[in-house]
């Protein structure tokens, strides 16, 4: 189980439950950029009727991405955030196995962010792409 507590919350290099549950490895960050690599497992348990990674959990990943990369903006570690909007395209074909994905920061200012994200299978073709607005400080 992991400890959700607000000491944890306060380590950059913590990661929520729902990113535990997505099966997130972080391959790269760049704090100075707002920028982040990360991988996600998608299993059997990720699957729709069609045979395919269900839409919402590379919804999930995509505002995961944009969410850390804004993260890594902050000058005050622990410092709330929330997404208050989030548009995902969905590009191409989504199966079991792992995803990578990349996230950035498009504009930062004291109150709100923008951010950016992208998800490739592992023939390195995108799947899905992701724009989002965050609340800071909310």
């Amino acid at each position: 189980m992991t400890d959700i507590s607000p000491d944890n919350a306060l380590d950059p290099d913590w990661e929520s439950p729902a990113a535990v549950t997505l099966g997130k490895k972080v391959l790269e960050l760049d704090p100075a950029r707002g920028y982040v690599r990360a991988s996600y497992y998608a299993g059997d348990n990720f699957v729709n009727r069609g045979g395919r990674i269900y839409g919402g959990f590379l919804a999930a990943m995509l505002d995961g991405l944009c969410g850390h990369a804004v993260r890594l903006t902050h000058r005050e570690p622990g410092t709330p955030q929330v997404t208050l909007e989030l548009k995902t395209s969905f590009i191409g074909r989504a199966d079991k196995g792992t995803l990578t994905g990349e996230g950035w920061v498009r504009h930062r200012g004291k109150s709100i962010a923008f951010a950016e994200a992208e998800l490739r299978n592992e023939q390195g073709e995108i799947v899905a792409r992701a724009s989002a607005t965050f609340k800071i400080g909310a």
